[in-house]
């Protein structure tokens, strides 16, 4: 079977003992994994359709391969973004829904080996849409304009190649209700606006439905899609930005007709994506249409439970990120080594095993793979799921430097 053929078989529970291998991203260090071993041709994983040989294709593993004919799905037109403030230290900058924003410099950034920048996201200054005032009289920005939503060239440039590829899963990007709040009127606000304004938040949801729906229909017949993938990230370590109530009164209605929608088209499944802890919301979030959900972060939730209490979840992800790195401080007491090499050991006998018979799984780590990973620990840990039935096929040509 191909990946695609696996992750079907997966979804409907008859992939037998064959397990689909996975990687929701690679944010890690190029530079340093050359030193270590990596061969110089390897390029990143940034277009996993390159023509050459990327980190999905030298590790055999699959991931996401998300339409890009540049959709926008929030303010047009645009309004001007500019730069308001560089003091040296922090910038301070409109971006092009009209939101300000203050960051650290790019001078003065945590950078990773690879020169990339890591941290703490934006500071949210200033919001366009601060009330129900301010979205009505701007709502023609928000809604309609379809045509105009996507760029025509670059639709027909990547649904060509992502029909004839078979090593990665074919997702279609949209926003959550909550991820679609949050961007439009700030992180706090779109926690207390269902409890202040109830009506104006359902009108902005169905919106954005509405939009979703409208670029949907319009780019859906030039690809082949393997599952919407809806973005939320809407909880925290301890629990949701939304309660259990509030999700059933203003929030389950999108996911349902979302669902009913795509599935229409001819999109199979939905896979919604939230770090943190989404243990209050899980069985809703299934009950609502979605069909898998990850990464099933291990610092917040337990993944093996919901397992077992619901055999035909289907789940993406849980294996511990940080088990590449079990002699850090912050790990003490978590594994019974400090060892790397056994630690990927333990992990996956107390992940992957009991996953892999209970089915409906594909492997993955509870996030991507991240900057303090060593190249040796993470080729250990894709040759050793091979040992838990890992049956990845890269089918596509590259070159080779």
């Amino acid at each position: 079977m191909t990946n695609r053929e696996l992750f079907y078989a997966t979804m409907a529970g008859e992939n037998g003992g064959d397990l689909l291998h996975f990687e929701q991203g690679f944010n890690v260090p190029y530079k340093k994994w050359y030193s270590q071993g990596m061969p110089a041709h390897v390029v990143s994983a940034g277009d996993k359709l390159s023509e050459y040989e990327n980190l999905h294709d030298h590790f055999n593993v699959s991931g996401l391969l998300s339409a890009s004919p540049n959709i926008n799905y929030f303010c047009f037109p645009h309004y001007d973004s500019k730069l308001l403030d560089d003091d040296g230290t922090r910038i301070t900058y409109k971006d092009g829904n009209g939101n300000t924003f203050r960051e650290l410099h790019d001078s003065v950034k945590q950078k990773g080996e690879d020169g990339s920048s890591v941290g703490s996201p934006p500071y949210e200054v200033d919001f366009a849409i601060k009330n129900r005032k301010d979205y009505f009289a701007a709502r023609d920005r928000y809604i309609g304009n379809i045509d105009s939503r996507y760029d025509e060239q670059s639709l027909i440039k990547s649904a060509e190649k992502m029909k004839g590829q078979n090593d990665f899963i074919s997702s279609l990007f949209v926003h959550g209700p909550y991820a679609y709040l949050r961007v439009l009127i700030g992180t706090e606000e779109a926690m207390a606006a269902p409890y202040e304004d109830r009506q104006w938040v359902l009108t902005m949801l169905r919106d954005h439905l509405e939009t979703c729906m409208g670029i949907t229909e319009k780019i859906a017949a030039h690809y082949r899609f393997d599952a919407s993938f809806v973005w939320e990230d809407c909880c925290g370590k301890t629990g949701p930005f939304i309660s259990p109530l509030l999700f059933d009164d203003v929030f389950a209605w999108w996911y349902k007709e979302w669902k009913d929608f795509t599935k229409s088209i001819g999109v199979p499944y939905t896979i919604l994506d939230t770090d943190g802890n989404p243990s209050p919301l899980v069985r809703q979030w299934y009950e609502s249409g979605i069909d898998v959900m990850l990464p099933w972060e291990v610092n917040g939730v337990d993944m093996l439970k919901f397992a077992e209490e619901f055999p035909k979840y289907r789940m993406i992800g849980g294996i511990y990120k940080h088990m590449f790195e079990p002699n850090d401080p912050s790990q003490v007491g978590r594994f019974a080594t400090t060892d790397v090499y056994e630690a990927i050991d333990l992990e996956l006998k107390r992940v992957v095993a009991p996953m892999r018979k209970r089915g409906y799984y594909v492997a993955a780590l509870d996030h991507g793979a991240h900057h303090a990973i060593e190249y040796p620990a993470y080729k250990y840990y894709c040759e050793k799921m091979y040992e838990y039935g890992k049956k990845n096929v890269v089918t596509r040509t590259f070159k080779k430097g």
